[in-house]
């Protein structure tokens, strides 16, 4: 694994270290993005779009439909809210599956934890967090098997590295998924629905 580590001074900071990094990846890749109610992950799509040759003005977020895709100099970038999928058909309805198994689109989903077992083991993961005012820290971080065979997450069978795997088969995806769905794994404190809407009140320009 590779980790960079950024500090930014406020939003166009944000874009300019997310438009480097799409100059960096190939269709197919999956960007990840954790952070904060506000901490800049709609931004950094942004300055992804602004790399890959879309135009970052249509860029919002996408809460409350789920995807928003644009076109792009390398196909399509899509961009994926996950904090409303609830359920492996939530996810199905999507095409999440088709959509990784084409690897013609850059994918950047935003609350990747809420589908944790769906998210292919080689991605890049980008942590944003606050660090005063409008101070940023961004860790961008190159996530890729190391070992010779690594696990199975369901059942614990041997798994060939470079598959871009977590599970031997469709049965272990689908059950680890329903697990997450649940409620048998814990992520955190749930963010509830005031604690959306309040911060859209506080940030009238969106997420940053």
């Amino acid at each position: 694994m590779t980790v960079e580590l950024r500090r930014t001074s406020g939003p166009d900071d944000t874009e300019r270290i997310a438009s480097a990094l799409a100059m960096r990846v190939a269709p197919g890749t999956v960007i990840t993005l954790e952070g904060d109610l506000g901490a800049g992950k709609t931004c950094f799509v942004r300055g992804l779009a602004r790399g890959l040759g879309a135009d970052p003005s249509t860029v919002s977020s996408p809460t409350f439909v789920i995807e928003h895709r644009h076109p792009c100099d390398v196909g399509t970038l899509v961009h994926i809210d996950a904090y409303r999928i609830r359920s492996a058909d939530d996810l199905a309805s999507i095409g999440w599956d088709e959509l990784l198994a084409a690897g013609d689109a850059v994918v950047a989903v935003e609350w990747p934890s809420r589908i944790a077992p769906a998210l292919p083991a080689v991605r890049i993961d980008v942590r944003i967090r606050h660090a005063g005012e409008d101070l940023r820290e961004i860790e961008i971080e190159w996530v890729r098997p190391v070992d010779a065979s690594q696990r199975c997450k369901g059942c614990g069978a041997t798994i060939a590295a470079g598959a871009g795997a977590q599970f031997c088969s469709e049965r272990c995806r689908m059950a680890d998924l329903g697990r997450w769905f649940r409620g048998d794994y814990a992520i955190g404190r749930p963010i509830e629905e005031d604690d959306l809407h309040g911060d859209l009140r506080r940030a009238p320009g969106g997420d940053r």
